[in-house]
């Protein structure tokens, strides 16, 4: 049951929100593609390790063409410290399909779908450089059904992006929103699953300004709700397994290496004596050609028949 009317939660979250906003320089823009850099980045990973490398990344890929064209191991080099190398691959082949709409004819729009533009019609956006990427993911890609074409952006990041680029009025949780309505609507309520809260989320949203509302959302749940035991009565808690010692950590690792090695190549030999040798450090339950294939399988790693390179 509803603990509060939806006017008087508006109201609180709004008026608490005026007076501690959090300053985030993706915050600063309506850029759907940084946006969509931020979002990709806040995946499973804190806001401040996000913030230094927001910035670095988007000096090095200012646009959607300049990460296009990116060599694999720059690009890499700008994501290290994030994690989760796949996504800096997926934000590529993301900003490759964005540029690559464009281009497409209607012939060719199998895997584009109808976005309503008629028959017969191909926008062609004239200009360059950042106009140009912003205005084809404006009409490719400015809402969630579409968005959630693009390699690595799902059901969350599709509505967080549709809404911080586009204000589109959808409704989306993460860890801090929902445990802002679980505290407000499901008060010693256990096991309550997002169908549950999506619907009263929904009615929430303010309809003048959903990107603001949203932002009051993350802040308050991150600001003031910091009791995270709110968390474990959601359906979906899961405690995020440690890293240290992890599969995540071995790839992590090798990636690192190879980033630091002259053209980011290594001899095969080398790299499998050296991994073997930090997997026995830790006693882990893994093998070096166990973890070699697993980047392979991801395409972070590419082989010669005598070298591992990046």
């Amino acid at each position: 049951m509803l603990t509060m009317t939806i006017r008087a939660f508006q109201t609180h979250i709004l008026k608490w929100h005026a007076k501690h906003p959090r300053p985030m320089p993706w915050r600063n823009t309506k850029n759907p593609y940084r946006i969509m850099v931020s979002e990709v980045m806040l995946q499973q990973t804190q806001v401040s390790r996000v913030l230094p490398k927001y910035k670095e990344f988007l000096a090095a890929f200012p646009t959607l063409e300049a990460l296009k064209d990116a060599p694999q191991a720059t690009l890499l080099k700008a994501w290290q410290g994030l994690g989760y190398w796949r996504r800096a691959l997926r934000l590529q082949q993301s900003a490759r399909q964005i540029l690559n709409a464009g281009k497409a004819t209607l012939a060719e729009k199998t895997n584009f779908k109808s976005v309503g533009c008629g028959r017969g019609f191909v926008p062609r956006p004239a200009g360059g450089g950042e106009q140009r990427g912003e205005t084809l993911f404006k009409i490719w890609f400015s809402t969630p059904s579409r968005l959630e074409i693009l390699p690595g952006i799902g059901h969350y990041t599709a509505r967080a992006i549709a809404c911080f680029a586009f204000q589109n009025q959808g409704a989306f949780l993460d860890t801090n929103i929902r445990r802002v309505y679980i505290h407000f609507f499901f008060a010693g309520k256990q096991n309550v699953s997002d169908k549950e809260i999506l619907p009263v989320a929904q009615k929430a949203v303010w309809k003048e300004n959903p990107r603001e509302w949203h932002y009051a959302l993350f802040d308050y749940g991150a600001m003031v709700l910091k009791d995270k035991t709110i968390n474990r009565q959601s359906r979906h808690y899961a405690k995020q397994s440690a890293f240290e010692g992890s599969l995540r950590s071995f790839r992590t690792r090798v990636v690192n290496l190879l980033l630091d090695q002259p053209e980011h190549r290594l001899q095969k030999t080398k790299l499998v004596v050296w991994l073997n040798a930090e997997i026995q450090k830790q006693n882990r339950p893994y093998t070096a050609d166990e973890i070699i294939a697993s980047l392979l399988a991801d395409n972070l790693l590419k082989s010669t028949p005598h070298e591992y390179y990046l």
